[in-house]
């Protein structure tokens, strides 16, 4: 994967179907599994749909955002992460990274 290869820039459409092949060649499509990052767990999934990374909730049963909520979240019609808001360097709950951070981190997690 090379720098900047994957950006919200890119039509939505054409942004999803370059991460399902990824994801293809990864062994991964339509195979959701948890990804740990700095204390936190996340939901990744891709599939037909959409590519999201979801946000667990460690205390599930404490509304808001459970049992988690969405920090990437790209489909045919739209895309955005965390990186597309601004957030105070303090937001406990922001992951800090976008979409190209999030794709090289789950190919290092993945040995891919």
């Amino acid at each position: 994967m090379t720098q900047n290869s994957f950006s919200l820039d890119i039509p939505s459409a054409e942004l999803l179907a370059r991460i399902q092949e990824l994801f293809r060649k990864w062994g991964a499509f339509a195979k959701p599994f948890t990804l740990p990052y700095q204390g936190q767990t996340f939901l990744v999934s891709c599939d037909a749909r959409s590519f999201t990374i979801y946000r667990l909730n460690p205390h599930c049963h404490v509304p808001p955002g459970a049992p988690g909520w969405p920090v990437c979240l790209i489909t045919a019609e739209m895309a955005a992460d965390e990186g597309c808001a601004p957030h105070l360097e303090e937001d406990e709950f922001a992951s800090h990274l976008t979409l190209q951070d999030w794709l090289e981190l789950i190919q290092k997690t993945l040995g891919k």
